[in-house]
């Protein structure tokens, strides 16, 4: 049995919530699924007042979760509008390589205005939800699990390199306007004594 997550998109929004819906019928096993949409500024938000999320983890910090945080977020809406360049300038570029921006890749296939259904899923073959997604004009994208944990760990360990060099960087302009101001209440005090 594979367990991958997927990425569902359909061509009308109704139509994503039908597949929501239905999704708990198909005969494949899935841990965690939620239905997400992005808006016209490009964030990736699960709708409130809806029956959008179900599964074993979702409030937990289940993987599912914590993509779609990663979507939602401030990365996310940069990946979202500008998928094919900002994970270059967001993450030195030799932490990844080409077949590792799978974060990229989702983002790019929300658009906005559009829903999307995101989903951890395990089955002896792709073929019962690809017929379940194509009954809906859908298409589906599967990515490995463990590529996506591998990813989302990749771009926690840079998130955590560049609030570093931030920090650093503050504190250097700290100690600058720190010296500065030192010399000029030295020169302050001096001419005071000299007067």
């Amino acid at each position: 049995m594979t367990t991958s997550v997927v990425l569902m998109t359909f061509p009308t929004n109704s139509q994503t919530y039908e597949a929501f819906t239905k999704l708990k019928n198909v005969d494949v096993e899935i841990d965690d699924a939620v239905l997400v949409e992005r808006d016209a500024d490009g964030r990736l938000t699960v709708p409130e007042g809806a029956d959008s999320q179900w599964g074993s983890g979702m409030l937990g910090g289940s993987l599912i979760g914590m993509l779609v945080g990663v979507l939602g977020g401030p990365i996310g809406v940069l990946l979202g509008w500008t998928a094919g360049t900002a994970a270059g300038a967001l993450v030195d570029a030799d932490r990844f390589d080409s077949d590792r921006q799978l974060v990229t890749e989702m983002a790019a296939d929300v658009a906005a205005g559009s829903t999307a259904i995101i989903a951890e899923v395990s089955a002896d073959s792709p073929a019962t939800l690809d017929e379940f997604v194509a009954g809906f004009d859908g298409t589906i994208r599967r990515f490995p699990r463990e590529q996506v944990l591998a990813e989302l760990e990749a771009q926690q360990q840079a998130a955590e390199h560049a609030a570093k060099a931030a920090r650093e960087t503050l504190r250097e302009q700290h100690r600058a306007e720190f010296k500065e101001k030192f010399h000029e209440r030295l020169q302050a005090l001096r001419e005071r004594f000299h007067r």
